[in-house]
Parts: C-alpha cells; structure tokens; sequence
C-alpha cells in the first residue's frame, strides 16, 4: 500500500526509554501515519529483526530516516541578530560560536537556522544547535546497528516547531512535551520556538522546584504581562511528578496537515512524527541537521520508476480506449500550441530581456543598499566575544538602536562588568536581574548598558 503514496519518510526519536518510529506517507497534500513502531530501552537482541520487518512490511527502504537526538546530548543557543547577516548567517555565527559551548572547535558538530523575524526592529532570531561529535558519532551508529540509513540527524524541539506553529496563538504558547524520563519545556513567540529547556524527573525530590524555575524562565522568554494567560499544551507522557503540575494544560491538538492514521487510533508520537513531516519537506529554511552533510544517506531517484512506469502506461492505455475523441482534440489543441508559441518566441526574448535587466536593477540596488548600512552591529559581537572571559557562555543577545543586553550563564557573573564599563563601546552597565544559579550550579545572569555616541548606527 505504501507505494500508492508520492513520497515516505520515516521519524525516529530515540532517549527518554524507547525508540519510537513513525513511518509517514504524502499523496498530494494527503498525509498519512502508516505505522508506529515503539522499541524499549535497552535495546532487546531482535531490535534489528524488528525494525527490518517494520520497513519491509511497509516497503520504507527507499525512505528519508530523520532522526531526533536525546535533548541532553545537545546545547541549544538562541541569538538576536541583525537582519544584515541573515545572508552570511553560518559565517556570522560561527565567529561567536567559541562563546556558545564549552568544548573545543574540533570536537562539535553544529547547524543554526532562523526561527523568527522581527520587521520593526529588523532582527532575526536564531537558534543554534551545538553538540559533540562523540554523541552525535554513537547515535549514529546505534541507527545503522538498527538497519536504519540516516538523511538526517536533528533536535526534538526544531522539528516539532514546524507542526506547531499553526496550532499555536499568535501572542505566545507553552508546551511541554512528556518523556519517561522527564519533560522538555518549549517556549512559542508569535509561533516562533524561542526557548528549550530539558527538566529531568530525577532526583524526583527536586522536580517541583526545578519545574517551576525553568517555568518561569520560559515566560520570561514571552512578551506577556500576566502569566495567566499564556496557554499551556501537553504532548506524550508525562511522568507522574510533573503531571500533578500540569492540571489546567491542554492536550497538544491533532497537526493541520490533514492527517490520518491508517489503523484509525488516537494519539500522536509527536517528536517521531515531526522529524518524518521534516524528511518530507526538507525545503524548510528552519531546519536544523547536525549531520555532516556528506553523511546524509539520499534514496536513489530511480528506485521507484519502473513501478511508477507500469503503473502510469496502463492508466494511459486505459484513458485512450475510454476517450479517443477527446485525445483527438488534445492532439489538435496541441499542434495549435506549437504553432503559438513559434510565433511567441520573439515576445519571449524580449520577455527575458526584460527579466534580466529587472534583476540587475535590483540587484544593484540591494548591493547599494548593503553598502549604505552600518555594520557596526557587527563589530559589537566580536567586542564581546573578546570582553567576555572564559566560562562565560551567552544564550541570548539583543541589539537596539543604543542599548545592548545580554543574557546567559558564567562562573563568576559578577566579574564581568568591569571589563564591559572599559570598553570604549559600553556604558551604564548593569544587572537587571539578581543573579541566579541553575542545576549546574552556573550564575544565570542577564546585563543590560548603553551604547557610546561612536558605536550607534
């Protein structure tokens, strides 16, 4: 039944006590759940069997495999950022992103993608996606133990933010997404994931407090004056700790993709079953895959053609024996079109002539425009990443027209404004928020100053 459908992909999501799969078809703008296949932690010896039946039962061995890493193998990172550098958005963050994480260059693998837009103060904000290549290098091999060949390798988060978003209220959202071994707190702005926060159910003792900490962390991330109104959705399991918490929630709905379910149950594997929607349209600019890219596993083209070309020769032999006349009129309607468009090909030229100096045009005129910015905001990244000492990581930053603020973690938080008031760039440094420590025993800090007369645009 399977190849009745134009496109597969298959999601994975693995941690949090099992290896949940969902196998997705796409007929035209019709999706389907074909299966579901859920493996426990640890792995049993037939995993193998297991999967190589789930993909053969199905015929998904020409199928895009996304696969969600576990959230504590990642680091995630989000920036405000002009929109100057949206162009160069890989070269502009790689200069910070020594400052993001605290291992070396060599031993990561990251990707980055823009997940907001904001017009009014031209900003862009960015999600970065850090993790070592040692995690990423085991899951990998864990997939391909299971006969799984990987198109792509992404977080949890990222790809739910694609079937989220037109479920969720244009002023902002919370979800929290239920493991069994803890729950991930997404934080939605305008539809846009802003914040991701992984709460760990153990030590249980501590699960209230930490919930509610990082609860509060995520509204601080919305533009909300009252917490009470910002929604609250919940997705998968939740473990019986949070789920007392979790009591006005309401369950995530069904994604607007018109979807069903071929064996007519309710439910979704929502990470599993984002990371298939996102193998099937892989255009998506948001994107992240932190999968080299000469790793990605691509299905062969031709894989599917000869079933395709019997398939379409005996629907043509079955039109022509039911319609000769109107095939009659199409071969008429035809040598009238070639006629047509003989005649059109001086139109034509002129046509492209035209196309091709409207692009120089505006070309010349986005290079003028390039030119005539200031990029000095530019220049601010890079004198914080060297004002900042070492243990200091940022998780936000906001640039205004003569204001800087920063946001993130440090070993010694409160030694980092003198170096920010000698800056030839910086002044009225200051707190604007009591410093804090989080499960790491880290000061969250968040510094807002002013900008000198020679640093504004």
């Amino acid at each position: 039944m399977s190849l009745a459908f134009i496109k597969l992909a298959v999601g994975v999501d693995c941690g949090g006590g099992a290896f949940n799969l969902t196998a997705l078809g796409r007929r035209f703008r019709r999706y389907v759940v074909i299966d579901e296949l859920r493996l426990p932690e640890p792995l049993q010896e037939d995993a193998g069997a297991k999967v190589a039946g789930f993909l053969e039962r199905h015929r998904l061995r020409e199928a895009r495999v996304m696969a969600c890493l576990p959230r504590e193998a990642v680091l995630v990172r989000f920036l405000d950022l002009p929109v100057e550098a949206e162009p160069q958005l890989a070269k502009v963050v790689g200069y910070q992103l020594r400052s993001l994480h605290p291992f070396k260059d060599d031993q990561v693998y990251w990707d980055c993608a823009v997940v907001g837009r904001d017009p009014k103060a031209k900003q862009v904000s960015v999600m970065v996606v850090v993790a070592e290549k040692s995690s990423v290098n085991l899951a990998k091999q864990a997939f391909e133990e299971l006969g799984l060949r990987l198109s792509g390798l992404t977080l949890g988060a990222a790809a739910m933010a694609l079937l989220a978003k037109p479920l969720l209220p244009p002023t902002g959202a919370l979800i929290v997404c239920g493991r069994s071994s803890g729950v991930e707190l997404l934080s939605f702005r305008e539809g846009n994931l802003c914040s991701t926060q992984e709460i760990p159910l153990e030590p249980s003792a501590s699960a209230k407090e930490r919930f509610d900490r990082e609860w509060h962390r995520a509204l601080a991330a919305l533009p909300v004056s009252d917490p009470a109104t910002v929604p609250w959705f919940v997705c998968g399991s939740v473990p019986s700790p949070f789920s007392d918490l979790l009591q006005g929630a309401s369950p995530l709905p069904a994604p607007k993709l018109n979807l069903a379910k071929r064996n007519g149950s309710e439910g979704f594997e929502w990470p599993a079953l984002a990371a298939a929607y996102a193998g099937l349209i892989r255009s998506s600019s948001s994107f992240i895959n932190l999968l080299p890219p000469q790793e990605r596993w691509q299905p062969q083209r031709g894989a599917r053609v000869p079933v395709y070309a019997l398939g379409g020769t005996a629907a043509l032999l079955a039109l022509t024996l039911a319609s000769h006349a109107w095939i009659e009129r199409a071969l008429y309607d035809r040598a009238l079109e070639r006629a047509l468009r003989r005649l059109e090909v001086p139109a034509q030229q002129l046509r492209r002539q035209n196309q091709e100096t409207s692009t120089l045009e505006t070309r010349a005129a986005v290079l003028e425009d390039l030119r005539a910015r200031d990029w000095r905001k530019l220049h601010l990244l890079q004198q914080l990443t060297r004002l900042l000492p070492d243990g200091t990581w940022l998780q936000q930053l906001q640039i205004s027209e003569d204001t800087v603020e920063i946001f993130g973690y440090s070993n010694h938080a409160a030694e980092l404004v003198p170096p920010l008031e000698n800056s030839p760039y910086f002044f009225q440094v200051e707190f604007t928020a009591p410093i804090t420590r989080d499960n790491q025993s880290r000061e969250v800090f968040r510094i807002r100053m002013r900008l000198k007369q020679a640093a504004r645009p």
